[in-house]
């Protein structure tokens, strides 16, 4: 039990090591009309403002020197998994990448008066859910925010 507790310690440690060399969330604020009543007086909000993008390549190559594979191997293994978690998504699994988060589908339909009269003409459209694991949400609730300008 001791051991445990003390890579627990290690652990928390590590994660506020990287946590500190995270860069703040940038925002910026704009306003919105309330859809319940138009009329009101518009309120504002925060929305993230990007900061570019990452690419699958940009990744790997990360990646690769972090680890003891070639960037190549790593692509190549971005790649199967962009191939296959669709897949795995299709046949109705659930994707569960360990503390990183998961994936799942949901769906939306109308709703019908007897389950037996329900059938497929009756599901409007389906979506992506992804729900992070504690890795990604302690990063996220650790997150700095910094209004960016516009």
């Amino acid at each position: 039990m001791q051991k445990n507790k003390i890579i627990f310690a290690v652990d928390i440690s590590i994660f506020n090591l990287f946590n500190s060399y995270f860069m703040p969330i940038n925002y910026v604020v704009t306003p919105r009309v309330n859809p319940k009543d138009l009329s009101a007086p518009r309120k504002y909000y925060a929305i993230a403002k990007s900061t570019g993008e990452e690419t699958v390549r940009q990744l790997a190559t990360e990646i690769s020197k972090r680890t003891n594979l070639s960037s190549a191997e790593v692509f190549a293994a971005i790649e199967a998994f962009i191939d296959l978690v669709p897949e795995r998504l299709a046949e109705g699994k659930i994707v569960r990448l360990g503390e990183f988060g998961s994936f799942n589908v949901s769906l939306s339909s109308e709703g019908v008066e007897k389950a037996e009269v329900f059938t497929a003409a009756n599901i409007k459209s389906n979506s992506l859910n992804f729900r992070p694991g504690k890795l990604v949400q302690n990063v996220l609730d650790g997150a700095e925010y910094k209004k960016a300008s516009e």
